[in-house]
């Protein structure tokens, strides 16, 4: 009875299961049985590749549609303000609108600042900006208002304004660069972001020297009218008059609402033919998403906002703005 007691029910598998052998008790057998498991995965998964290239060199079936896997980006929700290629009211808007005189010819200048007594992660990441965005210069705070650094910095002919924020993440002890307020001079717009994994210059592996010729721009996937606000104004922080012998380049590539910004140079190898580039990271890297977009300068009490970000608002996780 105490034997009977002692008995371990073993679930069963179902017949023409092979997808199991935890109900095989001895040791030997179970390893047999899962290499022969193995074995017959290995060889359904190799037919398929080899059907695959037969499938390519065949006429008939080379044209067939492939597979293409489902995710949030091709599942996105359709939305109204999506920009169709050629749109005349688009191109009236960018011609009236706060960015003009920068793509006229306009030399952009920026002024870098943080809020008071800035820790010392954040002086790194300005040094780096200030060598990744040309006719940039740092200036401290100083426990002056915004509104008076708007109003120094326009009457000074700058035309971008940029500060930093810092602050405690996941718990830390370090206060660590959080938020990034970019106002265009004079006119706006102000943009708030939220500003997370960054990464210095000195923390990516074999990362090349910065130089000072003024970089390229590149500006992907900004599909809305939200998307091409908010690239207008990016895109006025560099010179539009890039220098290609630099073989410099920065990308602001958007996905789900976040923008990646990264810094390479770029080389064409000779035996590609100049087909493929190689690309070697400068640095630095960090993410961006929007929190607010607001008309005109900064204006904590009366300014009028064209978004915010909420919750609220986020019905579906297949919803992206920009």
């Amino acid at each position: 009875s105490t034997s009977c007691c002692n008995m371990v029910k073993v679930k069963v598998p179902a017949e023409g299961d092979n997808t199991t052998v935890k109900h095989i008790a001895n040791k030997i057998k179970r390893q047999e049985v899962y290499t022969r498991i193995k074995k017959q995965k290995n060889q359904i998964k190799k037919n398929k590749k080899e059907q695959r290239k037969k499938d390519a060199k065949d006429p008939e079936k080379k044209d067939k549609p492939k597979n293409v896997p489902k995710t949030l980006d091709n599942m996105r929700e359709e939305d109204e303000t999506v920009i169709v290629s050629d749109d005349e009211e688009i191109r009236n808007d960018e011609d009236e609108d706060e960015f003009r005189q920068y793509f006229d010819g306009e030399t952009p200048k920026t002024i870098i600042t943080t809020n008071n007594h800035p820790s010392k992660p954040l002086i790194q990441l300005i040094k780096s900006l200030l060598s990744l965005i040309p006719g940039s210069f740092y200036y401290s705070r100083r426990n002056y208002d915004i509104k008076e650094i708007c109003k120094y910095a326009g009457e000074k002919g700058f035309t971008n304004l940029i500060i930093l924020g810092q602050g405690l993440q996941l718990g830390g002890h370090k206060k660590l660069p959080c938020s990034m307020l970019l106002v265009h001079l004079p006119e706006g717009p102000t943009l708030n972001f939220r500003l997370t994994s960054v990464k210095l210059p000195d923390q990516i592996r074999n990362h090349a020297r910065v130089t000072k010729h003024k970089p390229e721009l590149i500006l992907n996937n900004f599909t809305t009218r939200l998307g091409m606000r908010v690239s207008r104004a990016v895109s006025c922080l560099f010179p539009q008059d890039p220098e290609f012998t630099g073989r410099r380049v920065v990308t602001f590539h958007c996905q789900r609402d976040y923008l990646f910004v990264r810094h390479h140079r770029y080389i064409f190898p000779e035996d590609k033919n100049g087909e493929k580039a190689r690309l070697q990271e400068i640095g630095p890297r960090f993410t961006l998403k929007l929190k607010s977009l607001q008309t005109g300068a900064f204006d904590s009490s009366r300014g009028e906002y064209e978004w915010i970000h909420k919750k609220e608002n986020e019905t579906s996780k297949r919803k992206f703005f920009l």
